[in-house]
């Protein structure tokens, strides 16, 4: 169930990203607690997801196997990430097999990690893209989901050039050249969904990777009308606010066609030609494009990282209600987001819904299904007045050494791979909502209807 909630308000997050979680404590509210020191583990040092298949049974997967690692072996050094490698590809594809990545079957058509890697090998590519760099990107992002990052790349001054010469570039951005220049992105929302997506979903991440980085640049998706509402009136509105084009469609299906913006290829050569460490993948600038304009209605521009739209006033990322439609379009799954925080016209924090520790509870539920929790959180300067806001995935929770609970986030604008910790005293103040399968939050009617 999607449920709008003060649409125009604060809830558009914008990030300053961990820098602005990071903050001093005289710059947030009393005794928010504080963070504790970075623990980053690299993917290779967790224990991997209980394995679906892990060995190569057919002679057509160990025919698609071999071809990749022919491709990876051979890849030329532009075709390789920009940041520091520590195994090579051939290398991190033999443990996506091992640890069942490369076999799972979890996507929205039934295909596998492996199937969408070779098609992405056997098929065109957008004019100018590299197949195998394409692959390596896919399996970088799904070997360590960490590294997805929402940082746009600086803009070279003869790409802006050419960019602002362009008969298809729009006269508001030629009007305003240095909006070319995004430094503060608010893709936050999108980046934590394409996170999730490597995370727990490596064969529809693929699968998404292969299909926008082709000439058809969009990813066809079927959806359960009840992975919008239970109410079937509801899930039709939500697909019209949203101007969401059904190519087939009945009660209890609809088949979309999910696209990025117009002006991503843009975008894409750019990074694509001059990607440096810290900024966005190619696959990042497809994905993170194709997921914000799903959110904002289709009015998304990611050469300026700026939407428009009927829900939300403010011209940058997506409010809490956008969030949930994306997460509900792309999971195909039910979402009901829980507004817990308490906040006037004025944006002043002015107290919680719940007890902090149900927003625990129901992060410990979510992450006891096999779940990832984005969340959306805020800082308050010291007159309680909210100052920013931000979105991270919660992927974990533990107990610390003195017992009290330890959220293990990533976050997408921290400028750093692998994941930080927090103290529940310093991030459950702070979290503003968060989205959840329906089955843990659906009784929660005081908090959902509040």
């Amino acid at each position: 169930m999607v449920k709008m909630i003060n649409p125009v308000g604060f809830t558009n997050f914008r990030t300053n990203g961990a820098n602005a979680l990071r903050v001093s404590a005289a710059a947030t509210a009393p005794n928010y607690g504080s963070v504790i020191p970075f623990e980053r583990k690299s993917v290779a040092e967790k224990a991997p997801p209980m394995p679906i298949n892990t060995t190569l049974r057919t002679s057509e997967e160990q025919k698609m196997y071999a071809d990749l690692m022919g491709a990876v072996n051979a890849s030329r050094p532009g075709d390789l990430s920009v940041l520091p490698q520590q195994y090579t590809q051939a290398q991190k594809l033999e443990v996506l097999l091992k640890n069942g990545k490369l076999l799972s079957n979890h996507s929205n058509d039934g295909s596998t990690t492996l199937q969408n890697l070779h098609k992405t090998l056997t098929t065109p590519r957008l004019n100018g893209l590299s197949n195998v760099k394409i692959i390596n990107q896919t399996i970088d992002a799904l070997f360590d989901p960490t590294i997805i990052t929402q940082k746009f790349g600086d803009v070279p001054r003869e790409v802006r050039d050419l960019l602002l010469s362009s008969p298809h570039t729009p006269d508001e951005v030629k009007q305003n050249p240095d909006s070319i220049n995004v430094t503060s992105s608010g893709t936050c929302v999108a980046a934590s969904i394409q996170f999730h997506l490597a995370n727990k979903h490596p064969a529809e991440f693929a699968r998404w990777a292969q299909s926008l980085s082709s000439p058809e640049l969009a990813v066809k998706q079927t959806i359960n009308m009840s992975s919008l509402s239970k109410n079937f009136l509801d899930a039709i509105w939500l697909l019209d606010a949203f101007k969401m084009k059904t190519t087939q469609f009945n009660f209890e299906r609809a088949n979309l066609e999910l696209k990025p913006d117009n002006q991503v290829i843009s975008r894409v050569m750019l990074q694509n030609d001059y990607q440096d460490p810290g900024e966005r993948s190619v696959i990042d600038v497809l994905m993170q494009s194709t997921i914000m304009n799903v959110g904002s209605q289709k009015t998304y521009n990611t050469l300026i990282d700026e939407r428009k739209g009927d829900f939300n006033a403010n011209p940058q990322g997506l409010i809490e209600f956008e969030k949930t439609f994306a997460e509900s379009i792309i999971k195909n799954r039910e979402k009901i987001s829980i507004v817990y925080q308490n906040v006037d016209d004025n944006q002043f924090l002015t107290g919680y819904k719940c007890d902090l520790s149900k927003i625990e509870e129901h992060i410990r539920k979510a992450i006891a299904m096999g779940e990832d929790v984005i969340i959306g959180y805020v800082l308050t300067d010291e007159t309680g007045k909210i100052v920013n806001g931000h979105e991270i995935t919660v992927v974990d929770v533990k107990k610390g050494k003195d017992g009290e609970s330890i959220f293990v986030c990533n976050d997408t604008d921290d400028d750093k791979n692998g994941y930080i910790e927090y103290t529940a005293s310093y991030l459950l103040p702070k979290i503003h909502h968060a989205g959840y399968p329906a089955s843990i939050v659906e009784h929660e009617t005081d908090l959902i209807y509040s």
